[in-house]
């Protein structure tokens, strides 16, 4: 036992190794019953700071927005599709540095 619960029987905290293989058993006094919690009271409120309610605000309005302008993605495929989309290479590694710096 003394291997499992550290040196000579203790817990390396110098504090008694607990001998947790026997389940403690409570019992109620007698004459008492055990009940649920009350519920919680009808007029309990919550009060947002003026910042959170923004964030809630921004959060609703992003979640209705698409992800991406499907207009804008079918004007490009259609340009590709016909050939007509040029590609500036100058341009895009313009971004890359803009974005890296």
């Amino acid at each position: 036992m003394s291997i499992i619960n550290g040196y000579n029987g203790k817990n390396g905290y110098s504090a008694p190794a607990l001998d947790n293989r026997t389940p403690s058993k409570t019992s109620t006094p007698a004459g008492v019953t055990e009940s649920a919690p009350e519920a919680a009271s009808d007029k309990a409120m919550v009060n947002l700071s003026s910042g959170a309610t923004a964030m809630q605000k921004l959060t609703q309005s992003l979640a209705s927005t698409p992800a991406f302008d499907q207009a804008k993605v079918d004007r490009i495929k259609s340009l590709i599709a016909d050939g007509q989309y040029a590609v500036d290479p100058a341009k895009i590694a313009a971004k890359f540095l803009k974005l890296e710096a």
